[in-house]
């Protein structure tokens, strides 16, 4: 696989469709989305001069094509579809100094066809509803540039290419080398199938991704990569292989280490 380019570099170069809240115009192509994060206090045409807290805080609204689409909503409780196609969604990067952190509850929905969420430590408790196809849920430290984005405030993620289906990268994270490690229980309420607890090496609770529609999980376990089959009847974390990994989904493969 060939790195690399930073997201930010690609608007240069117009490889990134959007960059905003918006559709989508090219029918098929593969698409990178970057949210735009302006809908925010210290705007002016939002606030229309009101003292209260007029805008969404930084939500961005982003909807993919039928092709295969990147998407990353960074700060903000966005909402993002993948529509159809295979499409890898990254709710953040949100965390670091302002403005990233809090509010960064995303709801990302993955449409039809074999999607990919990737969670990273530092985003919120969030919500993915895969939709038809067969689905997955990363929890890994996304791959980011060492240079902060002067327009958006954060490190975005950095792009790797040679991904068959993915002509302009996909992103790629750190999962064994975390120190923490999942759990699975099922929803409490009917509107999701399972809870995924992403905790901190002494098991205290640091975020939960609510899925519904989602069929495996990949996260960190003692320094290896471990695997949920969300479809079984009493799922649980097992550690894998990469080889396995490539066997249960080639594109996770690609993403993650």
């Amino acid at each position: 696989m060939v790195k690399h380019t930073a997201a930010v570099v690609l608007v240069a170069l117009g490889m990134v469709d959007f960059v905003g809240t918006q559709g989508w115009p090219f029918k098929g192509a593969a698409q990178v989305l970057i949210g735009r994060d302006d809908d925010r206090q210290d705007n002016v045409a939002i606030q229309g001069g009101a003292v209260a807290n007029q805008s969404l805080n930084r939500t961005d609204v982003l909807t993919g094509g039928p092709g295969n689409d990147v998407m990353f909503g960074l700060n903000g409780s966005d909402v993002m579809d993948g529509g159809p196609g295979q499409d890898i969604i990254l709710g953040g990067p949100d965390a670091g100094p302002a403005p990233g952190g809090a509010p960064n509850s995303d709801i990302m929905f993955g449409g039809q066809g074999n999607d990919v969420n990737l969670w990273a430590p530092g985003d919120g408790s969030e919500a993915f509803i895969g939709g038809q196809g067969h689905d997955a849920l990363i929890f890994g430290a996304t791959d980011r540039d060492t240079v902060i984005d002067q327009n958006t405030g954060v490190a975005l993620p950095v792009l790797f290419f040679g991904v068959p289906g993915f002509p302009k990268g996909i992103p790629r994270a750190n999962v064994s080398g975390l120190s923490n490690f999942c759990t699975v229980e099922d929803s409490p309420t009917p509107a999701y199938e399972h809870l995924v607890r992403f905790r901190n090496a002494a098991g205290s609770i640091l975020a939960t991704v609510r899925v519904s529609e989602v069929e495996q999980v990949f996260c960190s376990q003692g320094g290896s990569i471990a695997y949920a089959d969300l479809t079984a009847k009493s799922p649980a974390f097992v550690v894998v292989s990469l080889g396995d990994v490539e066997t249960l989904n080639p594109l996770v493969r690609f993403m993650i280490r």
